[in-house]
Order: C-alpha cells, then sequence, then structure tokens
C-alpha cells in the first residue's frame, strides 16, 4: 500500500470518528401526555380482585378471593358489588349501596359503602384506581363476632 493510500485511509478513519462523536441536535419540543385527570368520575365502572385467604373453626386454611366492582352513578350515589369464592364457604355475592362519593378533581377522592369509609388515587394513564382498604365482614362462628377481609385493592377502569 502507498503512503497516498494510508494517509487517505487515516483522513477517512479521522472524518468517521469525528463524525460519530458528533452530539444530535437536542428536540426543544417537549413530548408531553397530556393533562391525565378525570373531569368527573360519574358513570365510571371499576373491578379488581382481592386474594387473601380464610381459616375454618377447625384451623384449616383456604384461599378465597374477593371480586370487586365500584359502580360511580351520577349524584353522588352508586354501587359496591362484592363476589367470594372460597372452598371454606358457600359463595356470597352482596350490592351494598354507596350512600355518597366525592371526587376532588385531581384524580382523587374518597367513598362510602356499610359502615365503611374509603379513599381513592386514581393512575388515570393506567386507568386504575387503588382503593385504600375495600373490606367486608363475615360471621365464622355462632358468636356473632365479625371477621373483616380485604384490603389495599387496586381496580382497572371498565366503563
Amino acid at each position: 500500500m502507498s503512503k497516498i493510500n494510508y494517509v487517505a485511509a487515516a483522513i477517512l478513519m479521522a472524518a468517521m470518528l469525528v463524525t460519530g462523536c458528533e452530539k444530535e441536535p437536542e428536540s426543544n419540543s417537549s413530548s408531553t401526555i397530556g393533562d391525565m385527570t378525570y373531569e368527573t368520575i360519574d358513570n365510571t365502572s371499576w373491578h379488581g380482585v382481592y386474594n387473601t385467604y380464610i381459616t375454618s373453626p377447625h384451623g384449616t386454611s383456604y384461599p378465597m378471593v374477593m371480586e370487586w366492582t365500584v359502580d360511580f352513578n351520577g349524584g353522588s350515589r352508586g354501587l359496591v358489588y362484592l363476589h367470594i369464592e372460597s372452598p371454606a364457604i358457600s359463595s356470597i355475592d352482596e350490592e351494598m349501596p354507596m350512600t355518597n362519593y366525592v371526587y376532588n378533581g385531581d384524580n382523587t377522592g374518597t367513598f362510602d359503602y356499610n359502615t365503611y369509609h374509603m379513599t381513592f388515587t386514581i393512575d388515570a394513564f393506567n386507568r386504575a384506581m387503588e382503593v385504600d382498604s375495600l373490606r367486608f365482614g363475615l360471621e365464622l362462628d355462632d358468636t356473632g363476632n365479625k371477621t373483616y377481609f380485604g384490603g389495599r385493592t387496586t381496580l382497572m377502569q371498565t366503563r
């Protein structure tokens, strides 16, 4: 290889290195998704599952699935529907009226059913609602005492 070819190859490599190291210009446009705040939660429905265990009077532990549906109707009223399945008990279907709900306009709010007061936060991007503690009391023996089941539950928007 001649000296001219070596020099030309060296110049070509240097040009490639300089070109490869150049920084691309930064974009001035911000890529925002937009306002991800719900204007209202009226006429929306949310569904989720809470998995737990129930212990029989004999001490055996069985899985229990609590399937929740929360409907926010207009006028601060709604419905909380619960379906429970477990080998330890007969299945349960319970409809509980929502006596009040308040949406704060910032993806947070509260609702009441039975004697429970729930708080929630909405992840609008994923259409998910995190409820602090959906729960339900069951009388498991003849004492009349209730054992409460449930907890922090994530609900996904279905309507």
